[in-house]
């Protein structure tokens, strides 16, 4: 047995959870298990691209948004570990991920190409209704709370990762330059380059935060008013 097949069975051991489905999983499946882990604010999935694996989170956590061309973003859902991710393409047969999905924070995976994961699902009935089960609990309390969803401007969602993410530093530095270049930052906050180009440029204009060498610089005094702003707005609620 590989080094890899050896790690997943170690993970799986250690996860009651991941027991739970693994357990009369074919041996020969378990080489196409592949460890994955993600930082916070990373993107797993990205609506509208090509969906290619399913996921097992055993340790994490996610927020699922929908992008709309109205300059919203709709956060309809939000999960701890443990869950699946891409099991609604894989039931469905859609190759298209309907929503981007976001960690909150570190989180671990187990993920398998949706063709091995339908060869599993096939040979293991076991496992199929117990996944059929768990992906159905998954996703009741999201429907189930749909009406108190909330929508965010799509500067918010930037001012929101700033705030979260470069508060801490500057409570020992005077001015922090944020890691990412403007196509970075899209890419991980699932926006569309244009989009992310307009939203630093209102940034700058609102004095909550400069560019320098095609990076967002902030101060403790951009910081201040960048939380004086999030304080201050009311989301959009649907009722």
């Amino acid at each position: 047995m590989d080094i890899q097949a050896t790690l997943v069975q170690q993970i799986i051991a250690q996860s009651p959870w991941l027991t739970t489905y693994c357990a009369t999983m074919p041996k020969r499946f378990l080489a196409q298990l592949e460890p994955y882990q993600l930082g916070p604010n990373k993107r797993l999935i990205t609506k509208g691209e090509n969906h290619r694996f399913v996921y097992l989170m055993y340790d994490g956590s996610l927020q699922i948004i929908n992008e709309f061309d109205n300059n919203r973003i709709f956060a309809y859902a939000a999960k701890d570990a443990t869950g699946f991710s891409g099991l609604l393409e894989f039931f469905s047969g859609r190759d298209k991920a309907t929503s981007t999905v976001i960690t909150l924070r570190q989180s671990y995976f187990l993920r398998m190409h949706r063709s091995n994961f339908a060869q599993w699902m096939d040979e293991d009935t076991r496992a199929f209704r117990s996944i059929v089960n768990a992906f159905a609990n998954q996703i009741y309390p999201a429907f189930f709370s749909m009406g108190s969803a909330h929508i965010y401007p799509k500067y918010i969602i930037l001012l929101q990762y700033l705030a979260k993410t470069y508060s801490p530093q500057l409570q020992t530095k005077t001015t922090v330059t944020v890691n990412q270049t403007r196509e970075e930052l899209a890419q991980e906050l699932g926006l569309s380059l244009r989009t992310t180009y307009r939203l630093c440029s209102r940034l700058v204009e609102e004095q909550m935060g400069i560019i320098v060498r095609k990076k967002i610089q902030l101060t403790r005094e951009h910081m201040n008013r960048i939380n004086t702003t999030l304080e201050n707005y009311t989301y959009e609620r649907i009722s």
